[in-house]
């Protein structure tokens, strides 16, 4: 398609007459003319306005104008206009106003080459072969469009996938970190535990020793005081030797008060684990866990 700008003046003021040029056949061709009175613009408003052609073969055509618009008249031009290759020698403006008075413009020469048909016959509008092709890249356009927002939208979904993949790499660490931190409190209680384990078990190796002494010192002292009972009925046992089993009985007693860390009674006398009471000169000290309400002790 082509716009072919005309200036026409109704006076016919114009020195030569405007030239344009087509290919037989041609067809989406615009017409665009801008109308004088003189030197003024002409005024079309309320008149009809129409195109007047004589072909090369003396037959006739005319078309009217479609747009008005101030003093610019325009006009997709009847492709039978241009069906003749040839010269228009006869071809202008009439305009008509509401009484029915008419005017004129110049003569526009239009000048209708051969079309390009070996035979002769009508080709087909070079206009139309052009926009066709025009058509043809428009095509091509969207298509690299529509690839361009497919290639945009890919782009879009490779970021937000780096993105998760970044905040699962994120994740993935603080669950390392944490893994390491639960592994070394891990390895911490379990070194509390071997120390534990140890200390319980020293301890209970001294308590076996304890006990292994005071069942020694019991059995010593059973001795004594079996070797004390034989004399006494011989009649040779002395003062020293029953001085010697009261003290042994009182070893024992101070001994077993240590190894099960609990305070023992016997005939008026407390013995106290050394844990829980300790002696200094005539005073006596007990530990928190024994309690006093008035003159009665609570040993525990």
């Amino acid at each position: 398609m082509a716009t072919h700008e005309l200036t026409l003046n109704l006076k016919k003021t114009n020195i030569a007459p405007p030239v344009i040029t087509v290919h037989q056949g041609d067809s989406a061709e615009v017409l665009k003319a801008a109308i004088y009175d003189g030197d003024k613009k002409a005024a079309l408003t309320g008149c009809k306005v129409h195109l007047m052609a004589a072909k090369p073969d003396h037959t006739y055509v005319e078309q009217q104008f479609t747009g008005i618009s101030d003093n610019v008249a325009t006009v997709t031009v009847n492709p039978a206009v241009f069906g003749v290759a040839g010269l228009l020698k006869v071809c202008y403006v009439r305009v008509r106003n509401a009484a029915g008075l008419d005017a004129t413009t110049e003569n526009v020469l239009v000048n209708v080459l051969p079309s390009a048909s070996a035979s002769g016959e009508i080709s087909g509008p070079y206009v139309d072969a052009v926009e066709a092709i025009i058509a043809n890249l428009e095509g091509q356009l969207a298509d690299v469009s529509a690839l361009n927002a497919q290639m945009q939208k890919a782009e879009a979904s490779r970021a937000s996938a780096e993105n998760q993949r970044a905040a699962n790499e994120k994740a993935r660490q603080t669950a390392e970190t944490g893994r390491a931190e639960a592994e070394k409190k891990r390895a911490a209680a379990e070194s509390d535990r071997v120390t534990e384990a140890s200390q319980l078990k020293a301890a209970s190796q001294a308590a076996t020793a304890a006990a292994n002494g005071a069942a020694s010192n019991a059995d010593a002292a059973a001795n004594t005081a079996l070797q004390i009972a034989n004399s006494v009925a011989q009649g040779s046992a002395g003062s020293s030797d029953m001085a010697k089993q009261k003290q042994q009985i009182a070893d024992l007693y101070g001994k077993l008060a240590d190894a099960t860390d609990a305070f023992i009674y016997d005939d008026g006398t407390v013995y106290c684990p050394a844990s829980k009471a300790s002696a200094s000169g005539s005073t006596v000290t007990f530990g928190s866990t024994c309690t006093a309400s008035g003159t009665t002790l609570n040993l525990k």
